[in-house]
């Protein structure tokens, strides 16, 4: 009785010239569906979906999450992170399984998704909502993880997305970051028609370059020290198919990733006092100049804190990179009562693609 699944592999895969209902973005695509939210879910099923036969799957559309309440914080725990690891190095032959996840829809409940472990992990391209007129959708979530938006089924005059669904025959409106991320996908798996060799870095590297500003009036645009235009809501923009296939042919390969730490550990007690609840941390990186892990431009950058909290929906955390792009990577979330705080919580921005790394970095919380 739930069609859910059933309308995102529409999506992708509708057959082509059959007269029925409408046609998949990526008509020629094989598709196959893993039950796993029918219950009780642990983290070792989540692992084994996202592995499951990863040398023949090319690209796996995730339209779930932690509930989108505005309370909760949730993410991939220690399997589920390995398994996305090891997807994106040994998936596809070693280029990288593609992992497509639906950034949340938690909108109306000032939900955020620096809360949503999954969009903080750099192998997910996490994905969010625009309306027909270029707006951010209602229900979506703002965070500096969103990659980029696609468009998702509202319930207005405009019938933009037309899907099969099991017992319903063809339905017009398929909303949600859910309906968003299955058309990402589907988009995703024409590039890798056009050119299978794509890395899971380099198809994140063609989103950065090809995404379009969908609605340029938008407050919140802003433009990197590399020259990408970047929005918490939107990310890079919105995907065009079009012309991420053109590029894709000739695509250049993306150097191998590398990764430089910095580990700072601060006590914030006292300086919260003094400063009305305002704490700023400046963090000097030399991006491990001169050794073999030597960064010159950035892809993601992640934040793992511990902070102790009595309301954790009362905190937001910020970074501000050397050449002085902003990322609020958690904000506020009024329904968040919890006292845990964050617990080795890892945050993330894509908002400093390919700015260079050394020089002052600093972190508000």
């Amino acid at each position: 009785e739930n069609c859910h699944g059933t309308r995102c592999a529409g999506e992708v895969a509708m057959e082509a010239n059959n007269s029925y209902c409408g046609v998949g973005i990526a008509f020629n695509a094989k598709i196959g569906g893993i039950r796993l939210l029918d219950g009780p879910v642990t983290d070792a099923m989540e692992a084994a979906a996202l592995t499951f036969n990863f040398h023949f799957i090319d690209i796996y559309v995730c339209s779930w999450g932690p509930r989108d309440d505005g309370a909760e914080l949730d993410g991939p725990h220690g399997l589920t992170e390995q398994a996305l690891m090891l997807g994106t190095r040994s998936g596809r032959g070693g280029k990288g399984s593609i992992f497509v996840w639906a950034a949340g829809n938690g909108g109306l409940q000032s939900d955020h998704c620096g809360a949503d472990g999954y969009v903080n992990s750099i192998y997910n391209i996490a994905i969010g909502a625009v309306s027909p007129t270029g707006k951010p959708a209602f229900f979506g979530e703002p965070c500096p993880g969103v990659m980029a938006v696609t468009l998702s089924g509202a319930r207005v005059t405009h019938r933009q997305v037309t899907v099969t669904s099991s017992s319903d025959g063809c339905v017009e409106h398929f909303q949600g970051t859910s309906s968003a991320a299955p058309i990402a996908a589907g988009i995703l798996a024409l590039v890798l028609e056009v050119n299978p060799q794509l890395t899971w870095r380099d198809v994140q590297h063609l989103i950065a370059k090809t995404a379009k500003i969908p609605n340029p009036t938008e407050p919140g645009w802003n433009i990197n020290a590399a020259g990408y235009h970047v929005h918490h809501r939107y990310g890079f923009g919105l995907l065009d198919a079009g012309l991420m296939v053109q590029q894709a042919a000739c695509f250049q390969r993306a150097p191998p990733q590398r990764e430089c730490t910095e580990v700072r550990a601060d006590h914030w007690r006292q300086k919260q006092q003094k400063n009305r609840g305002v704490v700023t941390l400046k963090i000097q990186s030399d991006a491990c100049d001169g050794r073999s892990n030597e960064i010159n431009t950035l892809e993601h950058v992640q934040v793992r804190v511990n902070i102790s909290a009595v309301c954790r929906g009362d905190l937001s955390v910020s970074l501000e990179s050397p050449s002085g792009t902003v990322s609020l990577l958690l904000d506020t979330r009024p329904n968040d009562a919890s006292a845990a705080g964050l617990r080795n919580w890892t945050l993330m921005t894509v908002h400093c693609w390919e700015e260079q790394p050394r020089g002052l970095w600093t972190l508000q919380v």
